[in-house]
């Protein structure tokens, strides 16, 4: 349907960080932008409201959704339970590859480039649900990373070395998942997660 393939192009730009959390949504501006009309924006407005990526609001509008407390508990919920499985039951057929993307992510920190290394982490994490091979587990993972990044742009001003001091904790992941130490990946997958969530709950 088009209005799926619209909902998925803004939900590629949210994950782009090409919006803010808070941002209204101007209709014609958007069907403009993303070449539909205003009947199948708003088809794609009912998906994205319901993966918590915006938000409706009465006489008022469609708005970017602003993450509370509430909203990153759930979302790290999710990500532990969809992180865990693939850590542990994922396949990995170029683990090297994992650690090679992870890695790479030090160079652009060094530049303090912290929208390269945001991006790679986003890809490290998608990566690591992919292995599970389950397209509908790949699309719970990608509006996932679109509400991380909501998440990310509120807490960026307080916690500016977020996505750094994370680098490191994925290199070594990827590198206990090439070695097939798969529960000791798992229990850095989680202590890192459960490390950012209680960061970022406490600026929010």
């Amino acid at each position: 349907m088009l209005s799926q393939s619209v909902a998925s192009a803004i939900r590629d730009a949210i994950s782009a960080g090409e919006f803010q959390p808070g941002q209204q949504l101007s209709e014609v501006k958007a069907a403009e932008r993303f070449k539909c009309s205003r009947n199948t924006l708003r088809e794609a407005f009912t998906e994205l409201t319901s993966e918590r990526l915006v938000e409706r609001i009465p006489n008022r509008g469609v708005f970017i959704a602003t993450p509370d407390t509430d909203y990153v508990k759930d979302l790290y919920l999710a990500r532990m339970a969809l992180e865990h499985a693939g850590v542990l039951w994922g396949d990995f057929p170029a683990a090297d590859r994992l650690i090679e993307l992870a890695a790479s992510a030090r160079r652009f920190s060094e530049s303090r480039d912290d929208q390269a290394v945001s991006s790679i982490n986003q890809r490290f994490h998608r990566a690591l649900v992919a292995s599970l091979g389950s397209e509908t587990l790949d699309e719970q993972m990608s509006s996932l990373l679109a509400r991380m990044r909501l998440t990310f742009l509120l807490a960026l001003p307080h916690l500016p070395n977020i996505h750094n001091e994370h680098i490191e904790n994925n290199v070594r992941l990827a590198t206990l998942i090439a070695a097939g130490r798969r529960e000791e990946a798992a229990t850095v997958s989680r202590d890192s997660l459960l490390k950012a969530y209680n960061s970022i709950r406490f600026v929010l």
